[in-house]
């Protein structure tokens, strides 16, 4: 323990601190805008950090601390780096990743993912796998050396070292920051006598089943060169109900052979072996000509200022809790290591799935989907460090709206209606049946991004160029809403909320709320056109949005009939019926900023963290400690904070890590 403070005692100074410099930071940044969410902004960048926390989409491989903080000795460096000695059983989930935006990769693994390029038909829709070229095993032979393991955030770089007392290996691999076509692996090696065998071997895995070959040769220098194109178009362009845009993608790769044995000399040797890919091979061979033009060090030194330029832009600085920071640094890395630094004209970002860019196998990890969680969890931290960034999330939605338009269409609806999740087309490719058709918060979710993207950046020509998308977004609640004569206000019946457990409800809380948001965005948005009869319409629609509350026991029952006493019925997934899966209603004050009295959000609180499920989501306790937070009840914020923090350390522990 630090100062003689408790744990819980410095996470309560801690959101004291938080609050406070978070106030002041947007006074100054965003002071006298008009903005939505202006009564409790002070909480946003908190949000960004809990989310940090709670999503560790593969922070699976942090460093044991001795102590538990050391202000002393803090540093960026320290909480960007993390070491073991040693390596998860289960190399492609749970070991470190390295990516940019274009590629992504397991350290080690078998397999090579890029953004966009996907394989399978609808519901088998999944990241096309490419065969590893550099996830290199070094051993010397009929030696044993004694291995070391860095991941590095803050430059994007993966270091393996193996030493003893002949040979000192140094094998450095990342996937370029700049050039975001390139992967690069690099080994040093420094022998202290003659004639040691160094024995390579790429785990390249089996063969592909997501790729034909249409050509593959060898030049002369031991360049590879190949031409290969997904098998299976995610959709049809025959198939019935769905949009036109999806095709087989073509992919170009230029890489260097690595011989499986080198003999060293005495001294120290270096070997550079270069990948280039891409989905034109013009664009593929010129980047790997500028690579192998371009020394090791040049390399490494101009990936390293590319990713000190997005820290320097976007971080999250926590002093006095180095586990924190770690993972926080670490969180923020998979998700900035996902997204792309600049617009490709060629091939165009298609969204941030939960498992980041180096997942999505078939059947593992959303198979690489975007949905949901793209707005409502990993956007708004991104939004606010990196909104160039953030702006890319938000264009596949302008993308991918004719699918949108079309699954409206399947289901006799009007407007644009999100698929639960996409992929390469934008057309629905979700196997599972219920959130196809019932999860429709998506589409509200979405223009919730839309809202707050519009209020933190002033971006008003991207914002129009959405327009399409904001009002198709409000057509759509518009012919999904049922006007109730007894109540003289909208229902919203047959859906399925956030919580997962419960399906199909009739006014979801979280489903109707983020729906009144939809239909209010367009005249925010588009102030010259409100006062149009179908804006004004939609905004009718919103005045007389029906919010379940229990007006007895001050609180928002998640949907029509629900009870968090009974303990009698079971729900559609077999739970019992008063069980939430994750944070539903709780949402409502954050990220949602319902307004209600400090009465009503305390008993949404208190009342779902008792009847919510240990197993769900991480993301849950992070919003329960904003939520309290807001309230100011800091030791209840930090009680769980903690619970937020350990239910990620719990999971990778599990998973034996």
């Amino acid at each position: 323990m630090c100062s003689g403070q408790t744990m819980q005692g410095r996470d309560i100074s801690m959101m004291k601190k938080l609050t406070s410099a978070i106030l002041i930071f947007f006074d100054f940044h965003i002071k006298g805008k008009q903005y939505y969410f202006r009564k409790r902004l002070q909480l946003l960048l908190l949000f960004g950090t809990l989310l940090a926390v709670f999503l560790l989409l593969r922070v699976t491989w942090l460093t044991q601390m001795e102590e538990c903080c050391k202000p002393s000795s803090f540093s960026f460096k320290n909480a960007t780096v993390f070491k073991s000695n040693c390596l998860p059983d289960d190399l492609q989930r749970h070991m470190a990743t390295i990516g940019n935006g274009f590629i992504g990769h397991v350290v080690y693994g078998d397999t090579i993912f890029l953004n966009g390029v996907y394989n399978g038909v609808e519901g088998h829709s999944h990241r096309a796998r490419i065969p590893a070229t550099c996830a290199l095993q070094l051993t010397a032979k009929d030696m044993v050396l004694s291995p070391n393991y860095m991941l590095d955030v803050g430059n994007g770089v993966f270091t393996e070292t193996q030493e003893n007392e002949y040979l000192k290996l140094t094998y450095t691999v990342f996937a370029h920051r700049e050039y975001s076509k390139l992967l690069i692996c690099n080994v040093q090696a420094e022998a202290f006598k003659h004639d040691i065998v160094l024995q390579t071997r790429n785990n390249k895995g089996k063969d592909t089943e997501d790729f034909d070959v249409i050509s593959s040769s060898m030049f002369d220098k031991g360049i590879h060169h190949i031409h290969i194109r997904t098998k299976e178009q995610e959709i049809a362009h025959t198939s019935p109900g769905h949009s036109t845009r999806s095709s087989l993608t073509d992919v170009y790769m230029y890489y260097d052979d690595i011989p499986p044995t080198i003999q060293l000399k005495k001294g120290v040797q270096m070997f550079t072996w270069i990948t280039s890919i891409y989905v034109n091979d013009n664009g593929a061979k010129k980047a790997y000509e500028i690579a192998k033009k371009t020394s090791f060090t040049d390399l490494l030194d101009s990936h390293t200022s590319a990713w000190h330029r997005i820290w320097s832009t976007g971080a999250i600085e926590i002093d006095g809790n180095l586990q924190l920071s770690q993972a926080v640094y670490g969180s923020l890395y998979y998700l900035y290591s996902s997204l792309p630094v600049q617009n490709d004209p060629n091939w165009q970002f298609y969204g941030l799935s939960p498992g980041g860019l180096a997942h999505g196998r078939h059947h593992e990890d959303y198979q690489g989907h975007v949905f949901w969680d793209q707005e409502t969890w990993m956007f708004p931290p991104i939004l606010l460090l990196q909104p160039d960034m953030a702006k890319h999330q938000l264009n596949i939605r302008v993308e991918h709206l004719e699918g949108a338009f079309q699954k409206a269409q399947n289901f006799s609806y009007r407007g644009a209606m999100y698929p639960w999740e996409s992929a390469f087309s934008g057309d629905e490719v979700c196997p599972w049946y219920p959130a196809t058709e019932l999860e429709n918060h998506v589409t509200g979710d979405i223009a919730f991004a839309f809202w707050q993207y519009m209020h933190m950046t002033d971006d008003q020509d991207f914002i129009d160029l959405a327009q399409p998308v904001i009002e198709g977004i409000a057509q759509f609640w518009e012919s999904r809403v049922t006007y109730n004569n007894s109540k003289a206000l909208y229902d919203i019946n047959a859906v399925m909320g956030p919580d997962e457990w419960h399906f199909p409800v009739n006014n979801s809380c979280y489903t109707n709320f983020i729906a009144k948001i939809s239909l209010l965005l367009p005249s925010i948005a588009f102030p010259s056109k409100a006062d149009t009869p179908e804006i004004n319409k939609w905004m009718d629609i919103a005045s007389k949005m029906y919010i379940p509350f229990d007006e007895q026991k001050k609180y928002h029952p998640e949907y029509d009939g629900y009870d968090p006493e009974d303990n009698q019925t079971l729900s559609a997934e077999g739970t019992p019926n008063r069980l939430v899966k994750q944070a539903d209603v709780v949402l409502l004050g954050f990220p949602l900023m319902l307004d209600m009295p400090d009465e009503v959000r305390k008993n949404d609180l208190a009342i779902y963290e008792k009847v919510t499920s240990e197993r769900g989501p991480a993301m849950t306790w992070a919003m329960f400690a904003v939520g309290w937070l807001e309230l100011e009840e800091y030791e209840k914020a930090a009680e769980l904070f903690q619970r937020n923090m350990q239910y990620g350390l719990k999971t990778n522990m599990a998973r034996g890590l």
